[in-house]
């Protein structure tokens, strides 16, 4: 890090008691002395942290986010930089490949990422806010990181854990501060696998009840919170805006919620989701005929999709054409005889045509389900 990184690294964090983190500070002064092999990025906007603390629905672990104020991540090389200089020729992340890598804020956000959608420590239905934040990757080729837990609903700053292959989970600090003093103690190689005799990381998770605290559901208003963060983080993700015009929708902001739903497409026209969002929007509160377009553009791009298909039968059903609205619940009805929106739409179209019997058939249908 220049020195100039480090200067306005002190201005903007100069109201921040050092003694509060001590290691974290210990660190920052070996950097600005030029230690050789410390090579760690620069700090991280406080604001941004936070925007993506609200988009994620986590709560990082004070330490680590004092560490991500004053440092992009980094870590403490094995050897001086001249070492290093033929290998990068050929091997440019040999240095980092070979060290205890602290994963710049962009890369922890991708590995948070792929282990949310591994459900890493989770069940397989796992639904809530994933709670698993990956810190550092540990040297070598393999998988193994080293991990905190978001400190939503815990009554203290989440200890510092380290996964490896087919090993349960151990505890390695009580706290980021203090992994990182045992860190740099070791000089950026703390031994960690001698250690044997650890807490492990199962118990922590029974002991706080981190399953349930990630599975509560979040509020209306936390949802949107975290909606709109998510957008601040990332302008161009499409399912995040189809997302938000879906939750504006249900409370009847009609305009909004179709802004929303035209960016998505706008961002992606090849999802079939947003017409099919889109077009049950304006189906609901506009013109049927103009909602058809966008049902049948989402029927048409997964035709095997028992709700689009459906919603074209319900906006065809809206427009009188009633053998067209047929045929498409018959579809549906075929492949699941009990699915309630073929179903309804089917009733409303038998009334429509006269046949009673029918409908009632499909009624009592209904009835029975709810």
């Amino acid at each position: 890090m220049s020195q100039t990184a480090f200067k306005h690294n002190q201005e903007q964090n100069g109201n921040i008691n050092p003694y509060m983190y001590p290691n974290i500070h210990k660190l920052l002064d070996m950097c600005k002395q030029g230690t050789p092999k410390y090579d760690f990025g620069s700090r991280i906007d406080l604001e941004y942290i936070k925007t993506y603390e609200k988009a994620s629905g986590i709560v990082l672990p004070d330490s680590y986010r004092h560490f991500l104020e004053l440092f992009n991540g980094g870590m403490i090389k094995d050897h001086r930089d001249s070492f290093y200089t033929d290998m990068l020729d050929y091997e440019p992340d040999g240095p980092i490949w070979s060290s205890f890598y602290f994963f710049p804020f962009r890369e922890m956000k991708e590995k948070y990422l792929e282990l949310r959608l591994d459900d890493f420590l989770m069940d397989d239905d796992f639904d809530g806010t994933y709670p698993i934040i990956p810190i550092c990757r540990l040297p070598g080729w393999g998988k193994e990181f080293l991990f905190v837990f978001s400190n939503k609903g815990l009554k203290k700053e989440s200890p510092v854990f380290a996964y490896f292959t087919d090993k349960d989970c151990i505890q390695l600090a009580d706290n980021f501060d203090q992994y990182l003093g045992w860190h740099v103690e070791h000089q950026g190689f703390p031994p960690i696998e001698d250690d044997t005799d650890r807490k492990l990381c199962s118990d922590f998770i029974t002991r706080n009840r981190i399953f349930k605290i990630a599975s509560q559901k979040e509020t209306s208003a936390e949802r949107m919170k975290r909606l709109n963060a998510s957008i601040k983080i990332d302008p161009n993700d499409a399912l995040t805006y189809c997302e938000r015009g879906n939750m504006l929708s249900s409370n009847n902001k009609i305009e909004a919620a179709l802004k929303d739903f035209n960016k998505a497409i706008e961002l992606d026209s090849n999802e079939a989701f947003y017409y099919h969002c889109r077009g049950d929007l304006i189906l609901n509160y506009g013109s049927p005929r103009k909602a058809l377009i966008d049902l049948d553009i989402a029927a048409q791009m997964k035709p095997d999709n028992l709700m689009y298909v459906s919603g074209r039968a319900d906006a065809l059903f809206k427009i009188g054409q009633l053998e067209k609205a047929l045929i498409d619940c018959n579809k549906v009805l075929k492949v699941n005889p009990k699915f309630f929106l073929a179903l309804d739409t089917r009733q409303r179209v038998y009334k429509a045509m006269g046949k009673d019997k029918l409908a009632q058939a499909d009624e009592d249908t209904i009835n029975d389900l709810e």
